[in-house]
């Protein structure tokens, strides 16, 4: 999803600087790009990685903050089961991270601009097996609403995807992928899964709307009307 908010930022003639914690994954973004983007590595579990990749940044108009943890799957059991330490480090980077990125970038960012952070469907849906991502998708939203009035003018908006396709589900079984895809879209109202395209158009209308702030954004397909 990150990928696609900047293949839509560039597209409207946005600079564009890109993160990420994999060294790998982060080439081949930017050769997605077609070099109209630069990229630095950045670990969000990491200060002194968060506060080198801020330290020499220009004036940043908005900053879209789309982070997860790998081991966040791991969290998906019921409390019987729950993997703690897998739960305290989707904590630390999606959350910890992003806020402490968030501080980091602060002198950076213009006083008319805008915070894009990222949480999940699960904040307000009861899904069995979702309590620890539910309840750390709840804390990004607390925390977005806070920060929209503490850093006024500064905008700050948070964005809730449903189900998208992304590589995110390629290691899954590729049956049990595709079967749910399928399950999920007949139960939609819109008949379909979401596409990274679909969150990064929501995303830009955040960036562009200066009269928009404190705003969850749903983009669940019609999910959460049950």
């Amino acid at each position: 999803m990150g990928l696609a908010v900047a293949h839509a930022a560039v597209d409207e003639g946005a600079t564009v600087t890109i993160g990420g914690s994999s060294r790998v994954r982060l080439d081949a973004a930017l050769a997605a790009l077609k070099g109209r983007a630069a990229g630095r590595p950045i670990d969000l579990a990491d200060t002194q990685s968060i506060e080198r990749f801020c330290r020499d940044l220009d004036q940043v108009d908005h900053l879209v903050v789309t982070s997860q943890s790998s081991t966040a799957v791991r969290t998906l059991k019921p409390l019987s089961e729950l993997d703690f330490a897998a739960m305290e480090d989707a904590f630390r980077v999606k959350f910890h991270g992003a806020l402490a990125l968030l501080r980091a970038a602060l002198p950076h960012l213009a006083a008319d601009g805008s915070i894009v952070l990222f949480s999940g469907a699960a904040a307000r849906r009861t899904i069995p097996g979702h309590v620890a991502l539910g309840a750390l998708n709840g804390a990004l939203e607390s925390a977005g609403r806070q920060l929209a009035k503490e850093l006024a003018p500064i905008r700050v908006n948070v964005v809730s995807p449903g189900l998208v396709h992304t590589p995110a589900y390629d290691p899954m079984d590729q049956v049990a992928r595709d079967a749910m895809f399928a399950a999920r879209a007949k139960a939609l109202p819109v008949g379909r899964v979401g596409r990274p395209e679909d969150i990064a158009l929501a995303v830009m209308q955040l960036l562009r709307n200066g009269y928009m702030t404190g705003v969850v954004l749903d983009i669940d397909g019609g999910a959460l009307l049950g």
